[in-house]
């Protein structure tokens, strides 16, 4: 097929020469065919060289500046919704689904909520505790724990330009500054930094995608079946189907298990960070826990508010003072009101018992 087109294209040829007034000899078929079969030759060279290009800028080979998809975490979490599975996961959850103090509090608005003493395993209050909601930047829990699990805290990272400009809440990092790790999570963890929080995921090992699959085979690893990271901020994504979710009881879990790392709860207890000016490497930054550990309960030592126009108000909270007590939140129109009620609502109870 292919001679009889290389035949076909040098009678043409030659016919245009004959047309013109040239005498067709056999040098100039001869140059005619070499003319021909030179264009064939960059012809293919050609497609080659597209197709090899085409396979170099793959998504696979993007890396960080990839938006990952759902992959198969999410398909196996979508499809093993409705299989019972053994309770608790580990010594991290509450010992048992049934709350000590039985049913939900009327005062309190939130969508869901959860308590659980860290000391006992006991599960106190509870409301929809397993179902699926976005829980906005509470999702800075995971990353701060992969982070730590995964490098050193003098691990220095730079600073990309999307980092930089991802927006809302913000350490107040600059394009191509350079922190450690340490640095870079009291920036997630105190002003909930958006940039901080890609500057980690896009700086540790492979990648974003690197990290975020990280962070999904972490929560399947700890027994959170009903959780899913889309990115490291916990930001709304175009849709509500896209954007990461959890549930109450996931997040006791985690917080419990986090709370188990030193640095981790030094950091959520930090209630103001000063990091200095370092020649050539970044700008002095002053960094607030937003959380306002001093004025929000007696004896609060984190973990973490959230925000979204998906979420709600969102909130980890860790008392300890007597009782080592973790309550989540989640679609709540405010936090501070609500848990401020179920810490009440437990101590007065305690104390009832007690007198």
């Amino acid at each position: 097929m292919i001679k009889r087109f290389i035949v076909s294209l040098i009678r043409r040829g030659t016919k245009g020469l004959i047309k013109l007034g040239i005498k067709a000899t056999p040098d100039i078929t001869l140059a005619v065919f070499g003319s021909v079969l030179v264009a064939l030759i960059l012809v293919f060279a050609g497609t080659r060289i597209l197709f090899s290009e085409t396979e170099i800028i793959s998504p696979v080979n993007l890396g960080p500046v990839a938006t990952p998809t759902p992959n198969i975490l999410l398909a196996n979490i979508q499809k093993d919704s409705t299989i019972e599975r053994k309770y608790p996961p580990n010594e991290y959850f509450p010992e048992s689904l049934t709350p000590k103090y039985g049913g939900q509090l009327s005062d309190v608005g939130a969508v869901a909520y959860g308590v659980m003493n860290r000391e006992t395993g006991e599960l106190l209050l509870a409301k929809n505790l397993e179902k699926r909601l976005p829980i906005a930047s509470l999702t800075k829990v995971m990353t701060a724990v992969i982070a730590l699990e995964n490098a050193p805290l003098d691990l220095e990272l730079s600073v990309s330009s999307a980092a930089a400009k991802v927006g809302e809440a913000s350490m107040g990092l600059s394009y191509k500054e350079k922190l450690s790790l340490e640095e870079l999570l009291y920036g997630i963890l105190l002003p909930s930094g958006n940039d901080a929080a890609e500057t980690v995921a896009n700086g540790l090992g492979a990648g974003r995608i690197w990290f975020l699959r990280k962070m999904n085979e972490k929560a399947q690893n700890l027994g959170m079946y009903d959780t899913y990271y889309f990115n490291p901020t916990g930001l709304d994504e175009d849709s509500q189907d896209t954007t990461t979710f959890s549930s109450v009881l996931d997040l006791l879990g985690l917080t419990n298990y986090a709370l188990g790392n030193k640095k981790f709860a030094d950091l959520v207890a930090t209630r103001y960070k000063e990091i200095p000016y370092k020649e050539g490497k970044h700008k002095a930054f002053y960094l607030e826990n937003i959380l306002k550990l001093d004025s929000s309960y007696p004896g609060i030592k984190g973990v973490k508010p959230g925000l979204s126009d998906y979420a709600g108000e969102t909130l980890i909270s860790y008392l300890d003072n007597h009782e080592k007590l973790i309550a989540v939140v989640l679609g709540s129109q405010e936090t501070k009101a609500d848990v401020v009620k179920l810490y009440d609502f437990i101590l007065k109870n305690k104390s009832n018992k007690t007198n």
